[in-house]
């Protein structure tokens, strides 16, 4: 008779269980809840625009812009720094940014995250010497959710302000849902609250994304056909003032000619578009053509601009 064969014992390994970490889920930050649709809209200027960027550094970067326009005329200095801290996803802290014009008017922000969770962001406005506008925001990002609450313009003697609190969750690996409220106070106009709902649905290759509040409902709607073909649709009904809009982009790249165009278009026959052509492969020039046109109001405006990285 045959000898039954040895028994094979488990090793350490098969008995050990899985010690991986857990994937991280998180759905990003509330204010970024439509941004993969609206930046395919065409971001449309008027008159003509001249922009210089030099790159100091791997980490500093500077930017001449002149502007001449009916409705803004001068020239604005502005300076981006990116530290040195790398994080999972791609993203480096801290970030410092900052534009000022030849009047002093200057705006600036900066972005930090502390031990990969908690992340702060401080923004500030002055005008003609003074303070016009500063804001904070905090949040917790964690592995499903993200926590966050903005303090605007708290102005402790006249008891003034704006505090935001919102959540944004992930539920499934595709549905997030998400909650804001809004609290302004002023001792003059009194206490005012808003409480707005969100949610967002991302599939492989398109995204439908909807708040609900008082104020009214958005939904957005982001479809990649593919790299080079992307169309975005935004439904806007404003309820207090009974108004419904309805805007459709697209964004179409070219990398073998070398131009990238933006489009839209919406329900009150607002026409605008911006075209965006690199002029040589060798020389870093981009001419930009921007044109918005209203067809019930015979109304638009129209802008060139060249681009030049350095």
């Amino acid at each position: 008779m045959s000898e039954p064969p040895p028994s094979v014992k488990p090793t350490a390994e098969a008995l050990t269980p899985s010690l991986q970490p857990p994937v991280n889920q998180n759905p990003g930050a509330y204010e970024e809840l439509h941004r993969k649709c609206r930046d395919v809209f065409p971001m449309c200027f008027e008159g003509a625009k001249l922009m210089v960027q030099k790159g100091l550094s791997s980490q500093f970067q500077i930017t001449h812009t002149l502007s001449i326009s009916t409705a803004n005329t001068g020239y604005r200095f502005g300076a981006t720094y990116i530290g040195t801290q790398d994080y999972p996803g791609g993203e480096t802290f801290p970030v410092l940014l900052a534009d000022t014009d030849g009047s002093g008017n200057t705006s600036a922000t900066i972005l930090h995250q502390f031990a990969e969770k908690y992340r702060v962001k401080l923004q500030g406005q002055v005008q003609q010497g003074k303070l016009a506008a500063a804001q904070g925001t905090f949040e917790r990002r964690g592995r499903l959710s993200t926590y966050g609450i903005m303090l605007g313009n708290t102005d402790l003697i006249n008891q003034s302000g704006i505090v935001v609190g919102h959540l944004l969750r992930r539920i499934t690996e595709r549905l997030d849902l998400g909650a804001e409220l809004v609290y302004q106070y002023d001792k003059r106009s009194g206490q005012h609250s808003a409480l707005s709902y969100a949610a967002r649905y991302t599939a492989p290759n398109w995204t439908l994304s909807s708040t609900l509040g008082t104020a009214g409902v958005q939904v957005l709607y982001h479809h990649k056909q593919h790299d080079g073909l992307q169309f975005g649709i935004e439904f806007d009904a404003n309820l207090r003032q009974a108004e419904c809009v309805t805007t459709f982009a697209y964004q179409a790249e070219l990398p073998e000619s070398a131009v990238t165009v933006r489009a839209s278009c919406d329900t009150n026959w607002t026409v605008g578009a911006v075209f965006e052509k690199r002029l040589s492969p060798t020389l870093p020039f981009t001419l930009a053509i921007s044109g918005l046109l209203n067809h019930l109001k015979g109304q638009g405006k129209f802008g060139v601009g060249l681009i030049i990285g350095a």
